[in-house]
């Protein structure tokens, strides 16, 4: 059963600050409003035909546009399909304002490591930060390098919200048809391609610059992602992790 989505934002300088999803599917409203970056709070409303359910969706859009909100997407979904390439473009997007909103924020730090963070379950979609300052400030060496938990940086997490809100029709009681291992497995690789499509454009820098940045993409609870570290990062940088790991070898 084919439904039509939008959502819209209401916004804290060029980030979201709260959002509203409005969905209908059959005869079924659903929406969900909040603060950006949290699960929300939902309704859904049963109406008697399917012609109903369509015209309450469109005035619940029409009052989110009243309210102030702006249209961020609006798109028809397919349970049976979930948009991976979609995904990726939202990622690197977010990814792409979040680096410039740290930068911003420590114009006195080298930043030179940069991660995506996401959890066992394919949920959640984040971000941090470290500098060369902050390393060599840390207790910890260079542990905290491959440890992006103890890096010491996270603006733009909020930039992240479309992506988030993407994954979400998934966990959420809403018509979803895909495969667990194929949505898990292809939400993580659309979250390495964005990194590395960030890199390839240069935004870490090129050349030396590049040789000394780490791209991450982190799953708590979880091992590390195969091929990720090679697939983010020059071979300078991939050198330099497999000598951290030989040393805990000795």
């Amino acid at each position: 059963m084919h439904s039509n989505y939008s959502l819209f934002y209401t916004f804290d300088g060029d980030q979201p600050s709260h959002f509203r999803e409005a969905r209908v599917f059959g005869a079924t409203v659903w929406t969900a409003a909040g603060a950006a970056m949290t699960w929300g709070e939902e309704t859904r409303t049963h109406y008697a035909s399917e012609a109903e359910a369509q015209a309450a969706y469109g005035a619940r859009c029409q009052a989110a546009l009243a309210d102030g909100y702006a249209l961020a997407r609006a798109s028809v979904i397919d349970p049976a399909v979930f948009d991976f390439a979609q995904l990726q473009a939202l990622v690197a997007h977010a990814a792409r304002r979040a680096v410039d909103c740290v930068r911003r924020a420590h114009p006195e730090q080298h930043i030179d490591a940069f991660a995506l963070v996401s959890d066992d379950s394919a949920m959640t979609i984040g971000c941090m930060a470290n500098s060369r300052e902050a390393l060599a400030a840390s207790e910890y060496g260079e542990e905290m390098l491959w440890n992006p938990a103890e890096w010491a940086f996270d603006e733009g997490g909020a930039c992240f919200d479309s992506a988030y809100r993407l994954l979400l029709q998934a966990h959420r009681e809403l018509p979803f048809d895909v495969a667990f291992a194929t949505f898990r497995t292809g939400v993580f690789d659309a979250c390495v391609a964005a990194l590395a499509q960030l890199g390839a454009e240069g935004v870490f820098g090129t050349g030396a610059e590049r040789d000394d940045c780490v791209l991450l993409f982190e799953v708590s609870d979880s091992g590390p992602l195969e091929g990720a570290m090679a697939r983010l990062n020059p071979p300078a940088v991939v050198a330099r992790f497999e000598a951290w790991m030989a040393s805990w070898a000795d």
